[in-house]
C-alpha cells in the first residue's frame, strides 16, 4: 500500500495540480484572510517537494542519470526553500512623515507565521526626498534621505530609492510611487491640553483633485473634513517637473456645517478649543521586504541550470555531428575481426 501511495504521489498529475494551486493562490490571494497568506502559498510548494522526492524514489531513469538526478534534487530543494521563505517572510508597506521617525505599529503587511519579528528594533527618521518626472508624468529616480541613529547624538545620513534599499535587520525598505502631503496641526482643547500630529492626504499627484481626508478631533469622536486647497498646480503634465511642496496651499476645515481656511501659523476655533495649522510636510511610502532565503534560492536555481546543462550536453555527446546516434561496435564484430586477423597471420 505504501509503495502504491508513493507511485501516486510521484504522478505528473500531482505536479501539475501543485503548480496550478500555487499559481491560483498567487493570482487571487488568500481568499478573504481566513488563513495566513504565507501558509496558503507554502502548502502547494511543500506538496511539490514531496512529489519530486517521490518521483526520484520511483523512477529508475532519474536515479541512474546524474544530470537528471541533480536537476530534480535542486528543484526539490528550491520548492522547500520557497515554502520556508513564505512561512518566515514579510511583505508590507508604510507611510513615513517628513521629520518623524519610523513607527512599526503602522506597518501593514502579509507576515509568515514563523516570521522572526524584528521591526521594533528598526530606527530612522524621514528627511526630505527628491523626485524628477519626465513629460507625460513619467516618474524617474526617487532619492529619499533618511537619518539613522549613530554614536551619541550624531545621526547617520543615508539615501534610498526604488532600487537602492535601506537594509536593517534583514528588512529591505524601498521607496515607492506612493507619496504626498501631510499638514502638521495642533489642537488645544478647552482644558489647555495640546495634541499635535500630521494628517496624511491621498497620494500626489495621482489624486490631485482629491487632496482631502477625514480627521477625528483628538479627545473626541467628532469627525471633520480636512482638505488642501492648491490654488496653483504643482506639476506640469506635459513637461518635465520636480516634486515639491506647494508654497501657497491653504488648509480647509469643514466642521459643523462651517468652512474655514488657514494658512501656516493661523488658528481657528474648533470643538470648544482651537486648531492651529503649523506647516505643510510631505510623506513617503515604502515597501518592506524580509526574504533572507532569496540568495539560497538563487544559488539553487544556478545549480539546477548547471545539472540540466550537464544532462543536455550528455545527450549531444551521444550523437554525431549530423544528429544520428553514434553506434558502438558490437562485441561479436570485434571478435570476428580479431579471428580474421589471426587467420591471415597464419
Amino acid at each position: 500500500m505504501s509503495h502504491s501511495l508513493v507511485h501516486r504521489l510521484a504522478s505528473l498529475r500531482v505536479t501539475l495540480a501543485c503548480i496550478g494551486v500555487a499559481v491560483a493562490v498567487a493570482l487571487f490571494g488568500d481568499g478573504g484572510g481566513a488563513w495566513p497568506f504565507g501558509v496558503i502559498i507554502a502548502l502547494p510548494f511543500g506538496a511539490l517537494c514531496l512529489n519530486l522526492l517521490a518521483a526520484m524514489a520511483t523512477n529508475v531513469t532519474l536515479r541512474s542519470n546524474a544530470g537528471l538526478l541533480g536537476f530534480h534534487v535542486a528543484l526539490a530543494t528550491l520548492t522547500l526553500l520557497t515554502a520556508a521563505d513564505r512561512l518566515t517572510g514579510l511583505a508590507g508597506h508604510i507611510e513615513v512623515t517628513e521629520g518623524l521617525g519610523f513607527d512599526p505599529s503602522l506597518v501593514e503587511a502579509d507576515i509568515g507565521p514563523f516570521h522572526p519579528w524584528k521591526l521594533d528594533s528598526v530606527r530612522f527618521v524621514q528627511g526630505g526626498f527628491e523626485i524628477n518626472y519626465d513629460p507625460g508624468m513619467k516618474r524617474r529616480e526617487t532619492v529619499s534621505t533618511l537619518y539613522l541613529p549613530g554614536d551619541g547624538r550624531a545621526s547617520h545620513r543615508v539615501e534610498v530609492g526604488d532600487d537602492s534599499p535601506l537594509v536593517i535587520g534583514g528588512y529591505r525598505f524601498y521607496t515607492s510611487f506612493n507619496k504626498g502631503f501631510a499638514p502638521l496641526v495642533t489642537f488645544t482643547d478647552g482644558a489647555g491640553r495640546a495634541y499635535s500630529g500630521t494628517i496624511h492626504l491621498p497620494s500626489y499627484p495621482l489624486n490631485y483633485f482629491k487632496q482631502g481626508n477625514d480627521w477625528t478631533i483628538p479627545g473626541t469622536s467628532k469627525p471633520i473634513k480636512v482638505w488642501l486647497h492648491l490654488p496653483d498646480e504643482v506639476y506640469e503634465e506635459e513637461e518635465a517637473w520636480h516634486f515639491r511642496k506647494p508654497e501657497n496651499a491653504r488648509l480647509v476645515v469643514i466642521a459643523e456645517g462651517a468652512r474655514q481656511e488657514m494658512r501656516p501659523g493661523e488658528s481657528i476655533p474648533l470643538a470648544g478649543g482651537h486648531l492651529r495649522y503649523e506647516e505643510l510636510r510631505s510623506w513617503m511610502g515604502y515597501t518592506i521586504a524580509y526574504n533572507p532565503l532569496v540568495p539560497w534560492m538563487l544559488a539553487t536555481v544556478v545549480v539546477a541550470i548547471l545539472f540540466l546543462a550537464w544532462h543536455v550536453a550528455g545527450k549531444f555527446r551521444a550523437r554525431s555531428w549530423d544528429g544520428r546516434a553514434r553506434a558502438r561496435p558490437s562485441r561479436r564484430g570485434e571478435d570476428a575481426a580479431v579471428g580474421r586477423k589471426r587467420a591471415y597471420v597464419r
